[in-house]
């Protein structure tokens, strides 16, 4: 070691070279630039693959509730009310799970996506873009509330086919055709914003999946926000 030029030798991997590395202001050594940069660069990388699984799963699930969505809303238009309780009854807690979980993701999905956005400088879209997620958040958000006011219902018929499977071709109560036709509405309302909200979302996929991790947009920002302030400067 050089104490007068704060400098300290350190053996490097063959064991017969030394490099000369300055020593920090507590007089300790120096880590190596390699195996710090390689660090972060694995950092990075772990962080950007998580954001881009994370953005893919969001993706998925809005995919799946608006495929749900359209399949269960063909089914109730296409059948009767009769025919619909049969064919629904027997999956009315598993579609209400489904529904509640897929709607939720899809929510939080939305809500992500304008943060996103909104750090990327709404990719000089302005306006449109800022609409056009305010259209995916309002959709998946009334699906979700649509789903939580369907639950009563579902519960009444799933338990009604685990205790007598041709319920259905009963008399049913005056009480009962109100609230089923009451959950007819909130079911179709549901169904139709979730398929709306996947056909908005889909416009914007690609930029999305491609732009899911966070630094990069805040990169993007500071770009833009610059070239700004560049074209504001006389």
């Amino acid at each position: 070691a050089d104490a007068a030029n704060n400098i300290l030798y350190v053996e490097t991997g063959t064991g017969r070279a030394f490099k000369r590395k300055r020593k920090d202001k507590d007089g300790e050594k120096a880590m190596p630039t390699e195996r710090v940069s390689d660090t972060e660069r694995n950092l990075k990388s772990s962080l950007d693959l998580m954001a881009s699984l994370t953005a893919s799963s969001f993706i998925f699930c809005q995919g799946m509730l608006g495929g749900i969505s359209l399949l269960l809303f063909y089914l109730q238009v296409d059948q009767d009310d009769r025919a619909f309780m049969r064919s629904y009854s027997p999956i009315a807690a598993r579609g209400q799970k489904a529904f509640v979980f897929l709607s939720t993701v899809s929510m939080v999905a939305a809500f992500d996506k304008w943060s996103k956005d909104q750090m990327a400088g709404w990719h000089l879209r302005g306006g449109y873009l800022q609409v056009l997620d305010m259209g995916i958040i309002l959709m998946y958000t009334l699906c979700f509330i649509f789903t939580l006011m369907c639950v009563p219902l579902e519960d009444v018929m799933h338990s009604s086919h685990l205790r007598v499977r041709e319920w259905y071709r009963w008399e049913l109560s005056d009480d009962f055709q109100a609230r089923y036709a009451t959950w007819s509405v909130f079911h179709a309302l549901r169904c139709v914003f979730g398929i709306l909200g996947w056909v908005l979302s889909a416009w914007e996929t690609r930029n999305y999946l491609h732009n899911a991790p966070n630094k990069p947009l805040h990169d993007v920002y500071e770009k833009l926000f610059g070239k700004g302030v560049e074209k504001e400067a006389p």
